[in-house]
């Protein structure tokens, strides 16, 4: 286990709209307001989205369980998120539901707002928190340092 100690910084009230892409709005509310390191909540629609409901199996670096969807859905969302190089990249697990179905799983691809998405932005302030790909995973990981 690895962690620092880190203040919170400013919050930003978010409203995305209809049609928007959510990580895209997101990373342009972060790069915009040079935002280091931080956390979203997010509560909305959305009407299409690619997902990462898990690995296939378990094995190193894991293959993505890939999943997508084209119709009006809710989703709650938590995302955590830092920058990698010149970009920031977040992290954010969202539950999703339809009807009688529902999935939990991390956006990673378009995702398309249905109607409104209603965020909140909050900064951390604090020590050197960046994101860098481990080989081992093939995946985004939290530095700290």
């Amino acid at each position: 286990m690895k962690y620092v100690q880190a203040v919170l910084g400013r919050v930003f009230m978010v409203l995305i709209e209809d049609g928007e892409d959510i990580l895209e709005q997101i990373k342009d509310i972060i790069k915009k307001e040079n935002i280091k390191a931080g956390f979203v909540h997010l509560i909305g629609a959305s009407s299409s989205s690619k997902v990462v409901l898990g690995p296939v199996k378990r094995e190193y670096p894991p293959k993505p369980f890939w999943w997508e969807f084209n119709d009006a859905r809710e989703i709650l969302g938590l995302g955590i998120f830092a920058w990698e190089n010149d970009e920031p990249k977040i992290h954010l697990h969202s539950g999703i539901g339809h009807s009688s179905e529902s999935k939990i799983g991390c956006i990673r691809g378009e995702s398309k707002v249905y109607i409104t998405i209603e965020a909140v932005i909050q900064e951390i302030i604090g020590p050197n928190i960046a994101r860098e790909i481990d080989s081992r995973y093939n995946a985004s990981l939290l530095k700290l340092e």
